[in-house]
Parts: structure tokens; C-alpha cells; sequence
């Protein structure tokens, strides 16, 4: 019977996870990211114990920043995978998912490098 119980608990709470997504990501399509950070700290902050949904957690800001890459917004990407960095235990996740990140992250860095005055030609940036 706890067990039964246990196993009711985590769906909810994973339903409960999968409905706050469904109800901000409407902000964040919408490019509304001043209503959308106090959503997403909240959405963050569920059940911050349950390694079930530190994954999901850490999948979906992963895919808000490459949302924001595509969007030609480095900057929010890699605001987004600060935010992950600081509140997610990477003792909870697995290898594919920190790699994800840091291979976003690397992007993100890439496209701001790319546009900063020092790597244009002529500029005073390091020379490789």
C-alpha cells in the first residue's frame, strides 16, 4: 500500500511539473521573458529533492536556450544554462544532459564571440 501511495505521489508531482511547463511556455514562445523568469524559478523550484524531475528540468531549460539560439538570442541562451548551472544538482543528472548543456553553452559563447568588435578583422582581439 505505501508503495501504491509513493507511486501516486510521483506521478503527481511529475503531472504537476508537466502542467506548469504547458501553462509558461506560452510566455516564453510569446517572448515575454520578464512574466516568464518568476514562472520559471517557480517551475525550478518544485520538488527540488526528485532526481525524476531534475532531469526534466534540466532537458527543458536546455531547450529554452537552444529555443534562444534559434531565435538569434545567445545572451538568453546562456542565461538559461546559468540558471540551470546554479540551481540543478549535477549529481543528479546524467552525462548526456550536462554535455548538452555545455555544448549549448559553447554555441552560445561562439555566436557572442563571433559578434564582439575584438573578433572582427582589424580588431584588437587575439590573433589565433
Amino acid at each position: 500500500m505505501a508503495n501504491r501511495q509513493k507511486s501516486r505521489a510521483a506521478r503527481g508531482a511529475r503531472q504537476a511539473f508537466v502542467e506548469r511547463v504547458k501553462a509558461i511556455d506560452p510566455l516564453f514562445k510569446r517572448g515575454d521573458l520578464k512574466a516568464f523568469w518568476p514562472e520559471l524559478r517557480g517551475l525550478v523550484a518544485m520538488a527540488p529533492s526528485r532526481r525524476d524531475l531534475a532531469l526534466k528540468k534540466s532537458h527543458y531549460l536546455a531547450s529554452l536556450a537552444a529555443r534562444s539560439l534559434l531565435r538569434d538570442d545567445p545572451k538568453a541562451a546562456l542565461a538559461f544554462l546559468d540558471f540551470a548551472d546554479e540551481s540543478l544538482d549535477s549529481n543528479q543528472l546524467t552525462p548526456f544532459l550536462l554535455e548538452e548543456r555545455q555544448e549549448l553553452r559553447r554555441q552560445g559563447e561562439d555566436v557572442l564571440r563571433a559578434r564582439s568588435p575584438a573578433s572582427a578583422p582589424g580588431g584588437k582581439g587575439r590573433n589565433v
